[in-house]
């Protein structure tokens, strides 16, 4: 969980120096909101836990899962970040 959640904090600061090195070239190319979707979602990731450790209780049940959590928020970015590179190699 740590492990991902310090990718993810080093991707989202990644971004977002591209989002501002880059950001004549993503507007022309009408990506700069796939890219800020991405920072979002990337954000999500780093929210504070409020649990005193990482939970990972079933999906529906009582207990929190923190893990699938975090995947889920990483596969979005995943997604997010595929079709930003298919959008930036059409032009």
């Amino acid at each position: 969980f740590y492990e991902a959640r310090g990718a993810s904090w080093a991707l989202l600061h990644y971004l977002k120096a591209v989002e501002i090195d880059f950001k004549d070239i993503l507007e022309d190319k009408n990506a700069l909101i796939s890219l800020q979707q991405i920072i979002s979602e990337l954000e999500s990731t780093q929210k504070t836990l409020w649990s005193p450790m990482v939970l990972n209780g079933s999906g529906f049940g009582l207990m929190a899962n923190h893990s699938l959590v975090m995947a889920n928020y990483i596969s979005r970015a995943n997604a997010a970040l595929i079709e930003l590179r298919s959008l930036l190699a059409q032009g």
